[in-house]
């Protein structure tokens, strides 16, 4: 009899399918649905240090972009030299030509800024583990004493006594380092160049 009533209500029990089958009926009812790939990780939190990190990369794209647009001519060079001898030589005529040059330098400038953007964005407010990493480093920094400096110019507050260290050291190594290079230079001229400067 007992074993009748549970065959019965094996039967009236919906299968894993009828529950949603799979993976998403071993997940917890509590569970929050997967985040779509393009939405933002945890928005509003690592606020600061995301922002920093993607200043701090941008300025690097700007400087990749600068150097690009004023120095590509050193590549249209190394393919000229690289085809010039050989029947090749006219798939570099074209880059000379004043249009084309400044064509391919604004184009790789957009380039470069839309990729470096993009892979920015990406990394720092997309991919789950980058933008872990940027928002428990903004807790961490969170948690700093961070010294008082107002107001800075006293001798009696924490930042003056923190800064007159660092100078102090700095101050001292650089007379070390100047020293020591002033040493190797006077070896390097009378030993090995025989007194020339």
């Amino acid at each position: 009899m007992a074993t009748a009533t549970m065959a019965n209500q094996d039967e009236q029990r919906p299968s894993g399918k009828e529950r949603g089958g799979g993976a998403e009926a071993s997940k917890g009812s509590g569970e929050p649905p997967q985040a779509s790939r393009f939405q933002v990780h945890k928005p509003g939190e690592g606020y600061a240090t995301r922002l920093g990190m993607m200043v701090v990369l941008m300025s690097y794209a700007g400087y990749a972009c600068h150097h690009w647009f004023y120095n590509w001519v050193y590549i249209r060079g190394f393919f000229e030299g690289l085809f010039s001898g050989t029947f090749l030589g006219f798939l570099t005529y074209w880059m000379f030509d004043a249009t084309a040059a400044n064509v391919i330098a604004s184009a790789g400038v957009v380039v470069l800024a839309t990729g470096a953007f993009v892979a920015s964005y990406y990394y720092i407010y997309l991919k789950r583990t980058s933008a872990e990493f940027l928002i428990k480093t903004d807790g961490e920094l969170a948690k700093v004493t961070w010294p008082k400096t107002t107001p800075w110019f006293r001798t009696d507050t924490q930042v003056w006594g923190a800064t007159y260290v660092v100078l102090l050291v700095i101050a001292i190594l650089t007379l070390y380092v100047f020293g020591i290079d002033m040493v190797f230079q006077w070896i390097a001229n009378n030993v090995f160049y025989g007194g020339r400067s």
